[in-house]
């Protein structure tokens, strides 16, 4: 009886911190009162609510590590200005492309402008050898990215 209340707890306790880090908090999921659905009162430590919020903070994943196409990088007085030029000419000599996927950045002391989220480098050679010819001097680069958008064919049955 105890092995079984073990195994459940242990259950419990992992659905627990997948669920934290993926949906938010699951104890207040389940103290939630929902039409249609039953009632569920979790009485526990809160050494056990702290260190379950710890695990589902220490696997959090902003993103995957893939590849980006950096297409400026300029320093100075008009650095700024520059590149958000550069993001509407993008935009507007590709407009089948997704606006969410340009990429500002401030690194002193240098303004970046990176395109695109790819997974693999031959994706990203392959968006870069269409863009090389209106922007020379830009090149693929290492990055954290986005996680890919699943679509129904993507999801295995």
């Amino acid at each position: 009886m105890k092995a079984r209340l073990f195994v459940v707890f242990l259950i419990v306790l992992t659905a627990a911190g997948t669920t934290c880090a993926q949906n938010g908090d699951l104890f207040y999921q389940l103290n939630d009162d929902q039409p249609g659905y039953g009632k569920i009162s979790l009485v526990q430590d809160d050494k056990l609510y702290k260190l379950i919020e710890a695990y589902a903070d220490a696997n959090k994943r902003d993103g995957i590590k893939g590849y980006r196409i950096q297409i400026y990088s300029g320093s100075g007085q008009n650095a700024r200005a520059t590149m958000q030029t550069i993001s509407q000419q993008f935009l507007k000599n590709f407009p089948d492309f997704d606006p969410a996927q340009v990429y500002p950045e401030y690194k002193t002391p240098y303004f970046k402008l990176c395109v695109g989220d790819f997974r693999s480098r031959g994706e990203a050679n392959a968006f870069y050898h269409v863009i090389r010819a209106l922007y020379p001097d830009s090149y693929v680069v290492n990055s954290k990215i986005k996680f890919p958008k699943l679509t129904p064919d993507d999801v295995m049955e």
